[in-house]
């Protein structure tokens, strides 16, 4: 199963945001980011990107596709944004470990999805494409 670039560009972002947030929890953060308001807003940061890397490009196609799909990872992006919103308000560990488990599951869901919908788009034979018989090579 092929990735999707758009999904590998994704798979980056939030793998920096992975790390980050565990060098945070093991207080190895670099400087500047040792709190959790400055590690969440970088995290943050990450997840909007790999969000936007990974569905505007077919944001038209998302809302004409799958309805599980879509409702299911609305659902899960809504918990991550009122955990963000906390986690900037409050400086709550809590919501910034909700806010980075969103953002894994929302890449995973996306990912599988993505990828699954890229090998059916390849396994579809193609209908009423009409191809033209070879020409005849001339010397000339």
């Amino acid at each position: 199963m092929r990735m999707p670039r758009r999904d590998l560009i994704a798979t980056g972002l939030v793998a920096a945001a992975g790390l980050l947030y565990l060098l945070w929890a093991a207080d190895s953060a670099p400087p500047g980011m040792r709190g959790t308001r400055a590690t969440g807003i970088v995290i943050l940061g990450l997840g909007f990107a790999a969000s936007a890397s990974a569905v505007v490009p077919t944001f038209t196609k998302l809302l004409h596709g799958n309805k599980g799909y879509l409702a299911v990872t609305t659902l899960i992006g809504l918990v991550a944004a009122v955990a963000g919103v906390q986690m900037l308000l409050t400086a709550s560990e809590a919501s910034l470990a909700v806010v980075m488990v969103s953002m894994l599951v929302l890449w995973l869901i996306a990912t599988v999805h993505h990828s699954l919908e890229a090998s059916s788009s390849l396994a579809r034979p193609t209908t009423g494409v009409r191809r033209s018989p070879p020409r005849p090579a001339t010397n000339g």
